[in-house]
């Protein structure tokens, strides 16, 4: 038989899952790698541990720790494979964050609030759809488009994030997101433009792009680089540019595909 565990050391892998847990839960959702670091380093500490080390980065979480600063070292790590942008969730990891840390609750009530929150069903996908269609049509406004750019980029925008929905739901990578995002702009900006014969269609497709820009991301990038932490610096950085790089191609591909078929545009 194998000998039970302490509980010491049950109660060292309760705060490290819990510490893990939180830490996937912000970096999913897109929370500052010196954030998430802060985050575990200030759980660990309010146990007693001697010594905390945390390496966050955007696709993994490390965290090592030592009751005695010496020996007994124990260590988990986490990929994180998927990222988004929900601020609700990051602040709710936090808030529990905070209420560990103050004795509130316990580890075993934290752990169960934290699981429910990765278990937790998507979001309802009215409210962002709305959200996103609304946002691209006063962008479309806010560079000088009619009410007709408006309503054209509202529609691509809701559109764009129904797929985007469905490109989540299938772990794609955001290079696909955004790929298909810019094709499907274009296409209606187009088909749109066309039709109606009125319309900016420079207007609609810059209007009907900008929910998908990553703005949060190269915003991350530039405050973890000026913090010294270069490796999400360049990563999240990375991922910005191929993301506004897709976005870029597949409004190009349209776009180049209508030229070719002896199509003319109305800016």
């Amino acid at each position: 038989m194998k000998p039970l565990k302490s509980s010491t050391e049950m109660d060292i892998n309760k705060i490290l899952k819990t510490a893990k847990l939180i830490s996937q839960i912000m970096l999913e959702n897109g929370a500052e790698t010196y954030r998430v670091e802060d985050t575990i380093m200030r759980i660990c500490q309010s146990f007693s541990f001697k010594e905390v080390e945390a390496i966050v980065i955007p696709t993994g979480v490390f965290i090592s720790v030592s009751l005695n600063g010496v020996s007994n070292n124990h260590t988990v790590i986490k990929r994180v494979k998927k990222r988004t942008v929900d601020l609700a969730k990051v602040n709710s990891a936090n808030t529990i964050s905070r209420q560990i840390t103050s004795g509130i609750i316990t580890l075993d009530q934290a752990i169960l609030q934290l699981e429910d929150m990765l278990a937790a069903s998507p979001e309802k996908r009215l409210y962002p759809t709305l959200a996103a269609g609304l946002s691209a049509g006063f962008f479309t406004l806010l560079f000088g488009g009619g009410l007709f750019d408006f309503s054209i980029a509202a529609f691509s925008g809701a559109i764009v994030q129904l797929a985007a929905f469905f490109f989540k739901r299938e772990d794609m990578f955001h290079f696909i997101i955004s790929l298909t995002g810019g094709i499907i702009t274009a296409l209606i900006a187009i088909a749109a433009t066309q039709i109606f014969s009125t319309g900016n269609l420079e207007l609609i497709i810059s209007g009907g792009i900008m929910p998908l820009l990553p703005g949060l991301a190269m915003t991350n990038a530039i405050r973890d680089s000026m913090r010294g932490d270069l490796v999400s610096g360049i990563a999240r950085g990375t991922e910005a540019l191929i993301v506004a790089v897709a976005l870029a191609v597949g409004v190009m591909i349209v776009l180049k595909t209508w030229l070719l078929m002896g199509g003319g545009f109305s800016l």
